[in-house]
């Protein structure tokens, strides 16, 4: 099937006897500039939301600030306090809105900082000027609904979920909507897939945590259908999802291919277990042309495909879309040549990543490409970084970010790279190898990546421009040169001491 506003997509070889034929047939060489690389690196760094300092704060905090009159819950200054049992009792007798927009008065987000839950058929509204953020819990357990609006006059804003924060719906018949479309709610993966099968441009969110070791093992990806609409997992999580493709299907993932214009955020997949012979494997999704943000995988992927070329990612296995705000945990790889393997991203080509990273092993026979991020990249990468591991066979192309090619700024990996002493081994700390450039203000670490030669940035070429090795305590000391402190911060309790996304912290 061709993907919904896509020209063909690539064809893989019959046959392939050689990691040269492979990379001729389409990972390299890559074009330089690739089409369209500098409209999507504008776009993703538009799309970077800093911290807001002006926000309205639904907290056990007492009320400060902020004046409910009418079902209407507005701020009477730019930082403002809306105690969470206030608003449950406001909720208890009608509908309710919280703004950041009072009289005179701009606040940009609205903060979900104590956990909410209400019981009637009343709704609640959540109305922002930028972006809406839930830290806590937050349960609809009675008839009523949830209403969410970001952007309301900003931009850049989003709907995000961190820490322990998720929506839960005890009726699937409640209101959900969402920038002003309305919700399916569903409880399942396999109602889920129905639903898009009848109505792949449909609207859809998981209602609550979904265990998925009720559905046994999947033989191919569970929601196979093209998808082209939006997919809200309202930081619930689905556990113990297990797929083995024994018949070399092509796309394996949650999703097998969400395209062009579609939306899959804030899901979280835990104890995922893929392995078989699909050659495109990815946790979320197998193939992605559409937009995927703040979503998180951890688990074993695992592709055993004959014919080699593989693509296989913690998150997505071949990326033309956009990832934002998102991470990957756990095993990525494969026994078999040819792999193109990352801890978040096989193949990211023509996409974008902007601050996501990876903590994974990766791992592939000879002739690979392999990085502890993206295994090989043909698109930009900003502010982002890898940890784990990486280690590949005769041939492999194994970079601490990525094993191959640039375009990368704001990064660094502390990846340990492992088997150095294979032949025809192309190893640098943040690059294997670089045949596109474009870098700045990347980094990696001398001590943890087994390459300390400090022109070995990229393995080939040497002394590759924009790239700079840096000592464990060097990274832990500051944030490097170049790095956004309203994107990145550093505190000796979080992740290691080293650089940590604000947006997008280590998970507890």
């Amino acid at each position: 099937m061709q993907f919904l506003d896509q020209p063909a997509l690539y064809k893989r070889p019959e046959s392939s006897n050689s990691f040269a034929d492979f990379n001729s047939w389409v990972r390299f060489p890559l074009p330089a500039p690739w089409p369209g690389s500098a409209a999507l690196a504008a776009l993703a760094i538009s799309m970077i939301a800093s911290t807001a300092h002006a926000a309205v704060t639904i907290s056990s905090s007492p009320t400060a600030n902020i004046n409910c009159t009418g079902g209407v819950c507005a701020p009477t200054a730019k930082k403002a306090v809306l105690n969470v049992g206030d608003l449950e009792s406001l909720l208890a007798s009608g509908d309710v809105k919280v703004t950041t927009t009072g009289s005179g008065v701009q606040a940009d987000d609205i903060i979900v900082d104590a956990s909410l839950g209400w019981s009637g058929a009343n709704v609640l509204a959540l109305d922002a000027w930028q972006s809406v953020l839930v830290e806590k819990p937050v349960s609809v357990s009675g008839a009523g609904g949830l209403s969410v609006a970001t952007d309301d006059g900003g931009k850049n804003g989003y709907f995000g979920f961190l820490g322990k924060g998720h929506v839960t719906f005890a009726n699937l018949s409640d209101m959900l909507t969402i920038s002003g479309s309305a919700y399916t709610l569903v409880g399942d993966i396999a109602t889920l897939a129905a639903d898009i099968a009848q109505n792949p441009a449909g609207d859809y969110a998981l209602a609550n945590d979904y265990d998925a070791k009720i559905d046994g093992i999947y033989a191919t990806s569970p929601i196979p259908t093209e998808f082209g609409g939006n997919f809200e997992g309202l930081g619930n999580t689905i556990s113990r999802l297990s797929i083995d493709d024994p018949e070399n299907a092509d796309y394996v993932g949650l999703f097998a291919r969400p395209a062009s214009g579609s939306t899959v955020e804030n899901t979280r997949l835990l104890k995922l277990s893929i392995s078989g012979n699909a050659g495109d494997v990815g946790g979320i999704a197998a193939v992605s042309f559409g937009f995927i943000s703040n979503d998180f995988v951890s688990g074993t992927l695992i592709s055993s495909v004959q014919n080699g070329g593989a693509y296989i990612g913690g998150l997505v296995g071949y990326n033309s879309g956009m990832i934002t705000r998102s991470h990957a945990t756990g095993t990525i790889g494969s026994d078999q040549f040819g792999t193109t393997g990352g801890g978040l991203v096989g193949y990211n080509f023509n996409g974008s990543i902007t601050q996501s990273y990876a903590d994974c092993v990766v791992s592939s026979g000879d002739d690979g490409g392999l990085g502890g991020l993206v295994g090989s990249n043909a698109g930009p990468i900003t502010q982002s970084y890898s940890m784990g591991s990486v280690a590949g066979g005769d041939g492999t192309w194994v970079g601490g970010l990525t094993g191959a090619n640039g375009m990368i700024t704001q990064a660094y990996s502390t990846t340990a790279l492992k088997d150095l002493g294979h032949k025809n081994h192309d190893a640098g700390g943040l690059i294997g190898v670089d045949k596109a450039g474009g870098n700045s203000s990347d980094y990696w670490d001398t001590s943890t990546s087994r390459i300390k030669k400090l022109n070995e940035g990229a393995g080939t070429p040497k002394n590759d421009p924009g790239i700079t090795g840096l000592t464990t305590e060097q990274l832990q000391s500051g944030l490097p040169s170049g790095f956004d402190p309203k994107v990145w911060a550093e505190d000796p309790k979080i992740n290691g001491g080293f650089p940590y996304l604000i947006n997008n912290p280590p998970r507890e």
